[in-house]
């Protein structure tokens, strides 16, 4: 499928591979979010029921996935209005299935810098996430925040700087 669509032409079949190129990366973004595996699973759910029901009034072209993103995160939103949210948990860490004998540093690296990237202003997680993890292009991030290129890119900078000073303080071995 093309990167550059007039959402209102896509066919069935384009909405269902768009679903299944998007959905984990989706769900990923709404349990970063929420921490908890059932709400990310409704919130992902509702995500792309509302994406389908906006195709018929959405006019704008540009990249589906910016929009996907742009309605998870007010889900997101909306979800932490109505919920405190729990911490993320040593037992949550553990059910996590990047984990293999072999990767002993790596998964220690990964839960270094998990703690260091929870320290960071919810903002600054965010755009680091939606860069580095989930690989949207600035472009993408911007268009999902409502904010400009150059504000993108000035808080990731900013993000960076922040997680570096924090890494350093800590004295972790990255």
């Amino acid at each position: 499928m093309a990167d550059e669509v007039k959402l209102s032409e896509l066919s069935a079949d384009d909405i269902e591979e768009m679903i299944r190129e998007n959905y984990a990366d989706i769900f990923r973004y709404c349990f970063w979010r929420t921490k908890q595996r059932s709400d990310a699973e409704d919130l992902t759910q509702e995500t792309f029921l509302r994406f389908i029901n906006s195709l018929s009034h959405y006019s704008d072209r540009g990249k589906p996935k910016a929009l996907l993103y742009t309605i998870a995160r007010n889900l997101c939103i909306n979800w932490h209005k109505r919920m405190k949210p729990l911490p993320l948990s040593d037992e949550t860490l553990e059910n996590i299935s990047f984990v293999e004998a072999d990767k002993e540093a790596e998964i220690a690296n990964r839960i270094t810098l998990h703690k260091y990237m929870n320290q960071l202003p919810k903002d600054q997680q965010e755009i680091l996430l939606l860069r580095y993890y989930l690989e949207l292009q600035v472009n993408e991030i911007a268009k999902t925040l409502g904010i400009s290129r150059f504000a993108v890119m000035y808080r990731l900078r900013a993000a960076m700087k922040h997680l570096r000073q924090d890494i350093r303080k800590g004295g972790s071995g990255f």
